[in-house]
């Protein structure tokens, strides 16, 4: 599964600018702490069809990418990888789930984005 969304995300990048994801949530906390941005973190599960979905309708859009890239540190993580991201923190049994984090101190900017959510429902959180 993680095959598919690398070849979707590689996919994306040859059409458009692409949202630059990181796959390591302290890293790129390091690197929004730097760049005076928050943090968006999109969890995923393995074999949910809404998330591909997601990545296709929401993601690839040229707004969404621009205004994600100017703003955030974007994190993709999948819920079964437990070490990717602190879990105890945002902890969901609805997928995808979308959160909109503090780089200072890694709560909630807002409520968060959870099972299907349309590009029109990203671009108000924004």
């Amino acid at each position: 599964m993680k095959i598919f969304f690398t070849l979707l995300v590689m996919a994306a990048t040859l059409f458009s600018e692409h949202i630059r994801w990181q796959n390591d949530f302290d890293a790129a906390l390091f690197k929004a702490k730097a760049q005076k941005k928050e943090i968006l973190l999109l969890v995923l599960k393995k074999e949910c069809a809404e998330c591909k979905k997601i990545f296709v309708e929401v993601f690839n859009d040229k707004e969404v990418q621009e205004e994600v890239n100017r703003k955030y540190i974007a994190v993709v993580a999948f819920f079964e990888d437990k070490n990717s991201y602190p879990i105890e923190l945002f902890y969901t049994q609805a997928f995808p789930s979308l959160f909109f984090v503090s780089s200072k101190d890694e709560s909630y900017l807002q409520k968060p984005l959870r099972g299907h959510f349309t590009k029109d429902d990203v671009l108000k959180s924004l």
